[in-house]
C-alpha cells in the first residue's frame, strides 16, 4: 500500500531499518552521545537556538505539558477546526481557565477580532494550530506574532505537527515560545517522538506552575538536555531513526524540502481544480502537506472513493467530523515525490469514478 494519509504518512523502509539499532542504556556515554548530535539538528529543523526536547509521546501528550507548563492562569485557544478544538477539550478535561474563540471549520481567524480578545480578555498565553489537517488549512502566525508585540506578557504556544519539516517556520523569527512537532507527518517518522521547542519565556512560565507534574515538567527536562539526558527511559529506536532522518533532511535542505511540499500541495489542488474539488480551506490558506477535498456534488458521499484507491493500493483517508463523508483528506507530505504525487493522483482520477 502507498500510504498518503493526513498521517502517520509513508516512512522509507531505510529508515525503518534504524529501529533495528541495538538497545543502549540512556545513561551511558553513547546515549549523550547520540542527544549531542540530536539536540543541535532539532534546533536546526526547529529554527531556534532554544532548547528541543525529544518527547516519547504523542503529540497530543505534548500538547496538554504545554497546557500545564506554559499555559498560565488564562488561555486564549484560536479555534478553525477539529485540532483547535482538541486543545479547548484537553484545557477543559484539566479544568484550566481558558477562552475558545471558535471561529467554525475552514474559516481563517480574523487578526482584529484577536486583538479585541486579547484587549478585553487578559491573557497569560494565545494557542494556535498551524496546520489543521482536518480542514487542510494553514493558519498564519505572523500576525498574531506582530499583535503580541502589544502584549509582550502573553506566551504564543503553536502546534505544527502537521508543519514541522514541512513548511516554513521559524521559532526563533515569529516569537514562538513552545513550538510542538511531530514525527509522523511531514518529517515521514515513525510516531513515538514529539519533539518540543521551548523558549526562555516558556521556562519561566513553567516555573510557576504546580499542575505540571514530573515527566514533562519542561524545567526538569532544560536541566536534562543541558546534560545531553532526558527525564524518562526513551523510545531508543526511534531515537536512531530520527537522527538519521534529520541527515537526511539536511542533505536535501530544509528550504528545498519546504518547496517541494508546496509542489505537492499545488499539485493536488489543481487536480481538484479540474475534477469540479474544492478544497475545504480558502485560496491563500491551504495547508502544503494535507488537502481536504469536497466532492463536486455535496450530497456524494466520500467513503467509496476512499475504498476505491485503497482497492488500487493507495491509502488516503475520508473527513474528520463533521466533514466525515463529505470530504477526503490526502496527506502529501515526509518523502513523497512529485512523480509520485502525480502517479496518485492519476489513481485518485479513476477513484472518483466509482464513487457513490
Amino acid at each position: 500500500m502507498k500510504n498518503f494519509l493526513p498521517g502517520p504518512t509513508m516512512v522509507k523502509p531505510e529508515v525503518l531499518a534504524k529501529l533495528s539499532h541495538p538497545i543502549i542504556g540512556h545513561h551511558t556515554p553513547e546515549f549523550h552521545e547520540l542527544m549531542s548530535r540530536l539536540n543541535p539538528a532539532l534546533q536546526k529543523l526547529f529554527g531556534t537556538r532554544h532548547s528541543v526536547f525529544s518527547f516519547t509521546a504523542t503529540a497530543s501528550t505534548a500538547m496538554e505539558a504545554a497546557l500545564t507548563n506554559a499555559g498560565g492562569e488564562k488561555m486564549l485557544i484560536v479555534s478553525n477546526g477539529l485540532f483547535g478544538e482538541r486543545w479547548a477539550r484537553a484545557a477543559a478535561r484539566m479544568s484550566l481557565n481558558h477562552r475558545v474563540m471558535n471561529i467554525g471549520w475552514g474559516i481563517p481567524y480574523d487578526p482584529a477580532e484577536v486583538r479585541r480578545t486579547l484587549h478585553w480578555g487578559k491573557f497569560d498565553s494565545i494557542i494556535l494550530v498551524h496546520g489543521e489537517t482536518s480542514t487542510g488549512m494553514l493558519n498564519p502566525i505572523e500576525p498574531i506574532h506582530e499583535m503580541l508585540e502589544d502584549w509582550p506578557e502573553v506566551l504564543l504556544i503553536v502546534d505544527a505537527v502537521a508543519t514541522i519539516g514541512g513548511v516554513d517556520l521559524r521559532m526563533d523569527d515569529l516569537g514562538i515560545d513552545v513550538l510542538i512537532g511531530g514525527s509522523q507527518k511531514c518529517l515521514a517518522l515513525p510516531p513515538g517522538i514529539t519533539p518540543v521547542g521551548i523558549s526562555p519565556r516558556g521556562l519561566r512560565m513553567a516555573r510557576g506552575s504546580f499542575r505540571k507534574g514530573y515527566a514533562f515538567d519542561f524545567n526538569l527536562w532544560q536541566e536534562r538536555w543541558k546534560k545531553q539526558e532526558v527525564v524518562c527511559t526513551p523510545a531508543m529506536p526511534q531515537l536512531y531513526a530520527l537522527e538519521y532522518q534529520l541527515d537526511n533532511i539536511e542533505k536535501e535542505t530544509l528550504q528545498s524540502r519546504w518547496e517541494r511540499h508546496l509542489k505537492l500541495g499545488r499539485l493536488t489542488l489543481e487536480w481538484a481544480a479540474k475534477n469540479g474539488w474544492k478544497p475545504c480551506s480558502p485560496e491563500g490558506y491551504q495547508l502544503p502537506s494535507v488537502s481536504c477535498l469536497i466532492p463536486p456534488k455535496t450530497r456524494d458521499h466520500t467513503a467509496p472513493v476512499v475504498e476505491a484507491m485503497r482497492e488500487r493500493g493507495y491509502l488516503i483517508d475520508n473527513g474528520q467530523g463533521k466533514l466525515e463523508n463529505g470530504s477526503i483528506r490526502i496527506g502529501h507530505m515526509g518523502d513523497w515525490s512529485v512523480e509520485e504525487t502525480k502517479e496518485m493522483l492519476g489513481m485518485l482520477s479513476k477513484a472518483v469514478k466509482v464513487k457513490g
